[in-house]
């Protein structure tokens, strides 16, 4: 497996119903604690390299997913659909099982644009330590669903989300049970764009501190 501080990562594989899905781990698994990555309808996992080293610099391993269809993983993402399946929450849940497999303790959720609204879909499954939804969920939710999210949560979003974002995950956030924090920058970008904005680094920073927090 990668060290904590190697700049290029181990290549895992891992099984979703009849898929196979293909993944950058960053850090060493056994671990306290891992976090998965998932990333927006139009890039991968390759948009994390800015994000995954660090955490996995802090200690916690850091597993970037390419959902189905995406760099190397077979099959097809699906668009959401109200009480239909969703493969991105069916890939995330075989993600959780393989890394629990390896030895993972507790697992971090962050996820941007859509894969935020996938992290937080995937914590209603009551098994994760926290959530990072960055962008997300661009589209309202209903406040029954909402209550549903589970662990500490963390919503990252551009306070003039240029997908206009910012109302939902307000509305989502406030819904949403404690622990929970809002942090609200000012700009338009959305999604990994706000990774590379003139606050990128203070974003960045932000879900670095709140996943790997202990106690």
């Amino acid at each position: 497996m990668a060290t904590a501080t190697s700049a290029l990562p181990t290549l895992l594989s891992f099984a979703s119903e009849r898929e196979t899905l293909q993944a950058e781990l960053y850090g060493d698994i056994p671990a306290d604690r891992v976090a998965i990555l998932i990333h927006g309808q139009n890039w991968d996992a390759s948009g994390w390299r800015n994000v995954a080293p660090r955490l996995a610099a802090r200690g916690v391993a850091a597993l970037a997913v390419n959902l189905r269809g995406y760099a190397g993983s077979s099959g097809k993402t699906n668009r959401y659909r109200p009480n239909a399946p969703w493969t991105p929450v069916t890939d995330l849940r075989a993600a959780k099982a393989a890394l629990r497999g390896r030895g993972a303790s507790e697992i971090a959720l962050v996820g941007a644009s859509m894969g935020g609204s996938a992290v937080l879909a995937s914590s209603f499954e009551n098994d994760v330590e926290c959530v990072v939804a960055v962008s997300a969920p661009v589209a309202g939710v209903p406040e029954e669903l909402a209550k549903k999210i589970t662990g500490r949560k963390l919503f990252v979003c551009a306070d003039r989300d240029s997908l206009r974002a910012a109302p939902n995950v307000l509305r989502c956030f406030t819904a949403a049970s404690s622990p929970k924090t809002l942090v609200f920058f000012g700009g338009r970008e959305h999604s990994r764009a706000m990774f590379t904005a003139s606050y990128g680094e203070e974003a960045i920073s932000a879900i670095v501190e709140f996943v790997c927090r202990r106690g």
